[in-house]
């Protein structure tokens, strides 16, 4: 995640789901992988809150965006005040490993997850929204790896207990390599149940759940409730903006 990205369309998706496990009453705890803005035009697909039909999924959301999106010197400190996000608590650290050497790095990155940890211990669910998504090479010394989630972190959250949702950027992968990624994700957690949801207004971003199997019918449930909402059901241009992805 990085502050330029507020108000994206993406996020736009992305705090309507929160809104609704919000609201379901799932004790949500989030680290942002908060990075560095990189003076790039990512984020830049705001033209959707100039169209009202947009604002059916989630109104309270779509105004926020609306009001947030275009402000200089945005920061994620907006998102967290807002009402629909009350009562989840947050890990806002910026992860910056650039200028690091690499074992520098490897210090860095525990040092912010034993951080993440500590801040998250209470929810019940962390959600770790990472700029790319799941990192499976699993080597923190990488250059570019604040971009990614390790699969060793999301096993840190999921062996104390807890539920994860992570977000996967997957717009320029096609069918066969998605598959292959979803098969590396098993072969890391091998014990944990998965589910997804897919975003697809501009390009597609899908959520992964890795939840305990005793917890499996519950969450499966919640996102058919969501699935049943405007988000699931309500089709703009020949196209829902939610749907469920078989993982």
């Amino acid at each position: 995640m990085k502050n330029q990205y507020i108000g994206d369309v993406g996020d736009y998706g992305k705090y309507g789901l929160l809104h609704f496990l919000n609201d379901s009453g799932i004790e949500t705890g989030v680290n942002w992988y908060l990075t560095p803005d990189d003076g790039t035009t990512d984020g830049k697909y705001l033209d959707y809150l100039h169209d009202d039909r947009m604002r059916i999924y989630d109104p309270e959301v779509f105004d926020a965006m609306k009001k947030i999106a275009f402000q200089k010197g945005k920061s994620i400190s907006a998102i967290e005040q807002e009402k629909f996000l009350d009562g989840i608590c947050y890990y806002n650290r910026v992860m910056d490993l650039t200028g690091l050497q690499w074992r520098e790095r490897a210090y860095a990155r525990q040092a912010w997850h034993e951080g993440a940890m500590q801040a998250l211990q209470n929810a019940a669910l962390v959600f770790a929204d990472p700029d790319m998504g799941l990192s499976v090479q699993q080597k923190p010394t990488l250059k570019y790896a604040q971009k990614y989630i390790l699969p060793s972190e999301i096993a840190d959250y999921y062996e104390r207990g807890q539920q994860v949702m992570y977000y996967h950027h997957r717009s320029r992968a096609n069918t066969e390599g998605w598959m292959t990624e979803k098969q590396q994700i098993r072969s890391y957690l091998p014990d944990a149940k998965l589910l997804a949801v897919s975003f697809h207004r501009w390009s597609s971003r899908t959520y992964i759940f890795v939840v305990h199997e005793e917890q499996y019918a519950y969450y499966n449930q919640i996102l058919k409730e969501f699935l049943c909402t405007a988000w699931g059901a309500y089709t703009i241009d020949g196209k829902k903006a939610f749907s469920s992805e078989c993982i």
